[in-house]
């Protein structure tokens, strides 16, 4: 049996290669194999027609502004890199397309005298160009291949997509997760494919700047190496990143370093994990002392390139040995390079949030600690980050844990940490925990309201104490950190619930800070200017009709701050010439519809077990609800297999949930 279905499984494939191969012929395409692998995907594995195209999907306001948000960060340093494309390609009739990690365009530049086209062909913000649903194109293959990549007209799978042509670059995290792709696109190209070459390095150049730039935010209170191959010391795409630990440890890595090191690593190690000694041949403490604690380039030839490189050594405060004023110059300038925003620029010009801000700069290095208190998005974790940077230990780390957003089993080891053989499945090394991470800076406890009482008992206890015992230790370890954690909940109603404890409410309310919802705030005219300028380009460049102004002051922002901005930031991109009118404005805005889930009624939820049998043939119609929480049960309500199986993004299963009332039960495994 198991040879026969081998023997079918090839003349399957062969039989998709032959045709894949006939269909690409007819339109006078020679593939190469990454095409030609896409396209046997497209059919074997994805069951599409390239006579028979799918709509691409186009994502809610709702759902766009819900993945705006989650990748904020990533946003805040990608956008640079795609203004500067497309400040060079726009004129050209090229548009820039930003994208996540599944094919959600997330923002777009796109050329001002034929806008229209561009999002007629699909290529706007809010698209999802998957392979899945779209068969070969630049975005979605170039996700999947995880490569840059040209598609070019006729390569792609669908004939309706074949006027345009792609140049696509994925873009990386440091720990080497894929984050996205960049992409320049244009229609009615004629040229071969080879005339799109030089486009596409343009679209690797400007990738590799956001994953450089992103490598330096993320590592900025790390050691840093940069590593250059003396033969291509002008060439940035050849310019290694690497972070490590205070042991030489590699934790972070751009592109170029990957690249260049895993295959290179015996026993086909990869980079993260390994020590700097393995690519110089000198460990860390080596290369502090001959390059004087980073105030000197070093030269050495590389055991593990074979050629000769120079390392350049960025060192955070207290993470170097060797003293020298020059560097320390040069590391205050380096830990202060990202810029947040400061108390006095949050206080705004509102004479509440003035106040509070008076308050707090009164009680600022006196070791009281702060609980700050608001709704969403009013911008809890920015005060807290001012509140540091406003103190003594601004050079020290500022650590954030959301108390939310971990499950309750793991939170007790990402607060204290645990050494190693602590528990089946902990990293051999151990872990330093949050509060050992933040000693001799600050530790942000968000959502503190949702942290599990028999933990809350533990961190009173460590409170008081001013120490720590890490899981599996039994030596406690000193702490020196300012608390400031954060609640959008009712402490009090928590408390009265027996949810959270009394004594550990006032060991967290030093000073309590509450922050005004967005539709109190008397400046709403400077937190539009501010998030503009900070964020979006600058507020002198950006116009406003009467009736959008009128709607941005009027709103009732259940999102607060939060849902301004990235209301601003789809505002300006639905705009022509940054000049924004009613229409582009989210839907929900212009017909006043304020979104409070709380006053909304949902349906009746579904009974887990009246569904047991209905088959997964369709995802239409009023079985809708019934063949998603049968496909949910198959998968154990993994959403991304759920996500695969349906053909849907997975914003849409969420939603489709919300909308049948179904609920993940308690017991699934």
């Amino acid at each position: 049996m198991h040879n026969y279905d081998r023997h079918n499984n090839q003349q399957e494939k062969s039989d998709v290669v032959s045709y894949v191969t006939d269909n690409l012929k007819k339109r006078n395409i020679r593939p190469d194999s990454l095409v030609s692998r896409s396209w046997e995907r497209s059919v074997l594995e994805h069951g599409l027609n390239p006579d028979i195209s799918t709509d691409v999907e186009i994502l809610t306001p709702q759902e766009l502004q819900s993945q705006i948000e989650r990748h904020q960060s990533y946003l805040q340093i990608a956008r640079n890199g795609l203004n500067g494309l497309a400040k060079r390609i726009n004129p050209a009739n090229y548009a820039v397309l930003l994208t996540d990690e599944i094919g959600v365009t997330l923002d777009a530049r796109l050329p001002k005298n034929t806008a229209q086209d561009w999002i007629n062909s699909g290529l706007r913000i809010g698209s999802v160009w998957t392979e899945r649903n779209n068969g070969t194109n630049g975005i979605g293959t170039c996700l999947v291949e995880k490569q840059s990549l040209i598609i070019h007209r006729g390569e792609h799978f669908f004939d309706g997509n074949s006027n345009m042509s792609c140049a696509v670059s994925p873009i990386f995290e440091p720990t080497g997760e894929l984050m996205g792709c960049l992409n320049a696109s244009c229609l009615g190209f004629n040229d071969d494919k080879q005339h799109q070459y030089l486009t596409l390095q343009m679209v690797m150049m400007f990738s590799r700047m956001i994953e450089n730039t992103f490598f330096k935010q993320s590592y900025h209170n790390q050691i840093r190496l940069n590593i250059r191959k003396t033969s291509f010391l002008s060439d940035l795409a050849y310019e290694q990143l690497i972070a490590v630990d205070e042991d030489g440890e590699m934790i972070g890595a751009n592109r170029a370093a990957f690249n260049d090191y895993d295959g290179l690593l015996q026993h086909d190690k990869k980079i993260i994990g390994c020590n700097v000694s393995e690519i110089t041949g000198l460990n860390l403490e080596q290369i502090l002392s001959q390059s004087n604690g980073g105030a000197a380039d070093i030269k050495l030839n590389s055991p593990l390139l074979q050629e000769e490189i120079e390392i350049t050594l960025y060192a955070p405060s207290g993470k170097i040995t060797v003293p020298h004023s020059r560097i320390q110059t040069k590391l205050n300038s380096s830990i202060h390079s990202h810029k947040h925003p400061s108390l006095e620029q949050l206080a705004g010009n509102d004479l509440t949030v003035q106040s509070n801000v008076n308050q707090i700069k009164n009680v600022i290095n006196k070791d009281i600690p702060v609980l700050i208190t608001g709704e969403t998005g009013t911008g809890k974790e920015a005060f807290a980050r001012a509140i540091h940077d406003a103190s003594d230990r601004a050079s020290g780390p500022f650590v954030a844990l959301n108390c939310a957003a971990i499950p309750e089993s793991l939170i007790e080891s990402e607060l204290f940490g645990y050494r190693s053989g602590s528990f089946t499945g902990a990293n051999r090394k151990g872990m330093k925990g949050k509060l050992e991470l933040a000693n001799g800076g600050t530790i942000f406890l968000d959502e503190i309201g949702d942290m599990p009482v028999q933990l809350q008992t533990r961190l009173l206890r460590a409170l008081a104490e001013r120490e720590i015992i890490p899981l599996g230790a039994t030596t406690p370890i000193k702490l020196d950190i300012q608390i400031i954690s954060a609640t959008h909940q009712n402490l009090f109603d928590r408390i009265k619930e027996k949810l959270f404890r009394e004594d550990f409410y006032y060991r967290l309310n030093g000073m309590s800070l509450q922050l005004p919802p967005l539709r109190e705030r008397t400046d709403k005219d400077f937190i539009i200017r501010s998030i503009l300028d900070n964020e979006l380009g600058g507020a002198s460049s950006v116009s406003f009709t009467p009736q959008a102004e009128q709607i941005l002051y009027s709103h009732q922002w259940p999102g607060n701050i939060r849902q301004l901005a990235n209301v601003l930031r789809f505002a300006i991109a639905m705009s022509e010439d940054r000049h924004i009118t009613l229409e582009s404005l989210p839907i929900e805005l212009r017909s006043g519809k304020q979104f409070d889930i709380g006053s909304q009624s949902a349906p009746a939820p579904i009974d887990p077990e009246a569904h047991k049998d209905t088959s997964l043939s369709s995802f239409i119609g009023e079985e809708e609800g019934k063949k998603l929480l049968d496909s949910l049960r198959k998968y154990k309500w993994n959403i991304t297999h759920v996500s695969d199986e349906l053909g849907v993004c997975r914003s849409t299963i969420y939603r489709k949930m919300r909308k049948y009332g179904i609920k993940q039960p308690n017991d699934v495994f």
